[in-house]
C-alpha cells in the first residue's frame, strides 16, 4: 500500500453537493454503526481515556523531574566554592536544554501538521465519493443502482470496520478495497453514448481513483509512528536538565519549580503521542465526514447486511 512516510493531501476542492448538503442530512445513521464510533457515548469515553492518559503523563514526568534531582543531590557533589563547578552546571544544563526543546518542539509540529492533514484528507474521500455518487445519479440507467450501493457499503465498512482497524492493525480493511473495486469495475464497464454521458463516466472514474489515493494516505498515517528512537531520547533529556538543578537545595519554592517543568514537559509528550496514533485514543480523529454522507441520501441506499 501506500509509503509509511508523511503524504500531504491537496487541499479541499469544495463542499459536499446541495444533494449531500447537512440541512438534507437525518439525524440518524445506521443501526448497525454502533455506539463504539459514534454519538455521545463514543465522545465521553474518548474524553475519559484522554484525561487519564494526560494526567498519567504528566505525573510521570513531575515525577521523573522530582526523583532525577533528589537522586542527584545524594550522588554528585555540589563543588567548592570557586572551583566553577555552578558555572560548568549551568553551560551543561543550557545546551541540553535548548536540544532538548528543539527536538521536542520540531517533533510537535511535524505531528500537529500531519494530523491536519489527514483531516483534510478525510474531507477530500469524503468529497470524491460524493461526487461519484451524484454523478452516477446524473447518469442514470440501471447500472448505476449498485454503484450507489457499492458505495453506501463502502462506506459503512470504513466507519464499522476499518476505521478500528487503523488503529489496532495499522492497515486497511480489506472488505474495504473488495468494495472499492467491485465499485471501480462496475464503473470501467460502462458504455456510455452520448457526450453528457461520456463526461461523467470519465469523471466519476477519475474520482473514484482519487479515493484510493486517499485510502493509502491513510494508511500511511497509521504507520508512521514514533518509537523508542524518539522516547528515549526525549526523556532522557529530561533527566539530564532536571539533574543540572541539583546545587540548588530542595525548598519548596524549588521543588513547585521543578514540578511546573515536568508538568508541562508532560504535556508536550502527551500531545505528541495522542497525534501520533490518530485513529485511537487519545488523539482519536472520527471519521465524521463518513458519517456525515451515511446519515444522509447515501446511507439511504446502502443495502441490509
Amino acid at each position: 500500500m501506500g509509503s509509511p512516510s508523511r503524504l500531504v493531501a491537496s487541499p479541499a476542492r469544495g463542499c459536499l453537493s446541495p444533494r449531500l448538503r447537512p440541512t438534507r442530512v437525518r439525524a440518524r445513521l445506521p443501526a448497525s454503526a454502533g455506539a463504539g464510533h459514534t454519538g455521545h457515548v463514543d465522545d465521553s469515553g474518548t474524553l475519559l481515556v484522554s484525561i487519564l492518559l494526560g494526567a498519567s503523563f504528566v505525573l510521570g514526568t513531575v515525577a521523573l523531574v522530582l526523583g532525577s534531582y533528589l537522586l542527584a543531590r545524594r550522588v554528585l557533589h555540589p563543588g567548592q566554592d570557586g572551583d566553577g563547578t555552578a558555572e560548568v552546571v549551568a553551560q551543561v544544563a543550557v545546551r541540553v536544554a535548548t536540544l532538548h526543546s528543539l527536538v521536542l518542539g520540531l517533533v510537535y509540529a511535524q505531528e500537529l501538521d500531519a494530523y491536519k492533514n489527514l483531516r483534510a484528507t478525510l474531507s477530500e474521500e469524503a468529497v470524491a465519493i460524493a461526487d461519484v455518487f451524484n454523478d452516477a445519479q446524473r447518469f442514470g440507467g440501471v447500472a448505476m443502482e449498485p454503484v450507489q450501493q457499492g458505495l453506501a457499503r463502502y462506506i459503512g465498512l470504513v466507519v464499522e470496520e476499518e476505521w478500528p482497524m487503523l488503529a489496532s492493525e495499522r492497515r486497511l480493511s480489506p472488505e474495504a478495497w473488495a468494495q472499492w473495486e467491485d465499485v471501480y469495475e462496475r464503473l470501467l464497464d460502462l458504455t456510455p453514448t452520448t457526450e453528457r454521458e461520456r463526461y461523467l463516466a470519465d469523471r466519476m472514474r477519475e474520482r473514484i481513483s482519487t479515493v484510493a489515493r486517499f485510502r493509502q494516505l491513510r494508511e500511511a498515517t497509521s504507520m508512521d509512528r514514533f518509537t523508542v528512537l524518539f522516547w528515549l531520547p526525549a526523556l532522557f533529556g529530561l533527566v539530564i536538565v532536571a539533574m543540572a538543578f541539583y546545587i540548588y537545595r530542595p525548598t519548596r519554592t524549588h521543588l513547585v519549580l521543578l514540578s511546573l517543568l515536568g508538568t508541562y514537559s508532560g504535556v508536550i509528550l502527551f500531545f505528541i503521542f495522542a497525534f501520533g496514533n490518530p485513529y485511537a485514543a487519545p488523539g482519536k480523529l472520527e471519521p465524521r465526514p463518513f458519517q456525515a454522507l451515511l446519515a444522509g441520501e447515501i446511507g439511504e441506499r446502502r443495502p441490509p447486511e
